[in-house]
């Protein structure tokens, strides 16, 4: 079953009520002993090294941008390190770990996944509205999801999916029906611009927008004018009226896209004519040992081609069974001259990768206020449904 907790009140208090539902210094332990972790850390570097320059590296580089621009989110965030009993900094660490993540210099180390799918009218069956998303990141990280259930002190509800340690959210949607999810960004150091060690990690802007607008176009505005977001990001939206983009965003600027016909893919290229040349080049591999001979962008474009190609054969026929399927795919698109005869790998919807997989797999229905999840891949795995 997927893990589920109610937190309430102050920000800091909700920290602190996370924190005590977990044991999170046997966790970080855990993940610190991966094999993704051991991959990425210098050989002969011991792990309370890591830990401490982890730690030195998120208060220096998000600690002043996460007290100014999103001051409720950093109470949380003390609230988790008190709960939990580790120091501020090992904290800040962790949440430094999205943004570090998404240096294009660095980033071909750690898979960064992620698909999103958008149905409306015309393209649904009922005139339902929905959005989906698959999590992927590394295995690791697979037995500390949660479903959390916030209520905040004179903010907005939201239902949100994210990890234990964290004090913001990768998807949810809040009490007035605006959805919103992340796909990481895979950017070029061709464009230095696109990324910053320094500013607020995307889950924390995503938290922020959850207990505080009630439209896209609010979120729009929000996220495009944020004067300190970090790497690179596509936001994915969706309001209660079907409102819907992708918002593509760098450190120091943004692009939207819409859906056509009612339908839209996404993952963790820019689709953008704006951006389409800030994606890595295909000639840019992998840096682990087992994919050296793998271009890093062929993940997220095969992921969606196959899922718009899955979108726009059920066009006016889409159901929640539709976004069940195709999340849970394992074919490659059609065009790609290999074909992998339904066994999941790495470029497959729903991903079973060597750096990375499908962690978790979300649908929010805005309308209703319906947030299904599974906490593991979709393709074994039955939704369980949650609601305000």
């Amino acid at each position: 079953m997927v893990e589920f907790i109610q937190v309430k009140g102050n920000h800091r208090e909700m920290g602190v009520q996370q924190a005590e539902n977990f044991k999170i210094k046997e966790i970080i332990a855990e993940v610190m002993k991966s094999d993704i972790m051991q991959d990425v850390k210098p050989k002969f570097v011991p792990i309370f090294l890591v830990k401490f320059a982890l730690g030195l590296m998120g208060r220096m580089n998000i600690k002043k941008a996460v007290q100014k621009y999103v001051p409720n989110q950093h109470e949380k965030l003390i609230g988790i390190a008190e709960g939990a009993g580790i120091s501020k900094n090992l904290t800040y660490g962790l949440h430094y770990i999205e943004v570090y993540t998404g240096d294009p210099k660095t980033t071909a180390y750690i898979s960064p996944g992620c698909t999103q799918l958008f149905a409306l009218p015309p393209a649904t069956a009922d005139g339902s509205l929905l959005f989906g998303r698959n999590y992927d990141f590394p295995k690791a990280l697979q037995p500390y999801q949660m479903v959390r259930l916030d209520e905040p002190d004179d903010k907005l509800k939201c239902l949100t999916i994210s990890q234990y340690p964290l004090a913001g959210a990768h998807m949810g949607i809040n009490e007035k029906g605006l959805a919103i999810g992340i796909n990481y960004a895979r950017t070029w150091e061709k464009y230095p611009d696109d990324f910053s060690f320094k500013g607020v990690p995307p889950t924390l802007i995503v938290q922020e927008v959850l207990e505080n607008f009630e439209t896209t176009e609010e979120a729009i505005k929000y996220i495009s004018n944020f004067p300190a977001r970090s790497n690179a990001q596509h936001y994915g939206i969706m309001d209660e009226s079907g409102d819907a983009c992708v918002l593509e965003t760098t450190h120091t600027d943004f692009a939207i896209r819409r859906p056509k016909d009612g339908i839209m893919a996404h993952s963790n290229t820019f689709r953008t004519e704006k951006f389409f040349d800030h994606n890595c080049p295909d000639d840019h591999h992998w840096k682990i040992k087992k994919m050296r001979h793998i271009s890093y962008i062929k993940s997220p474009k095969m992921r969606y081609e196959r899922a718009h190609e899955l979108l726009v054969k059920h066009k006016g026929d889409i159901t929640m069974e539709t976004f069940k399927e195709i999340l849970g795919d394992h074919q490659y698109p059609s065009s790609h001259p290999e074909k992998n005869n339904g066994e999941p790998d790495d470029f497959t919807v729903c991903t079973h990768g060597e750096t990375g997989i499908t962690l978790a797999s979300i649908i929010i229905r805005p309308k209703t206020r319906q947030m299904f999840v599974t906490d593991r891949q979709p393709c074994h795995s039955m939704y369980e449904e949650f609601k305000f």
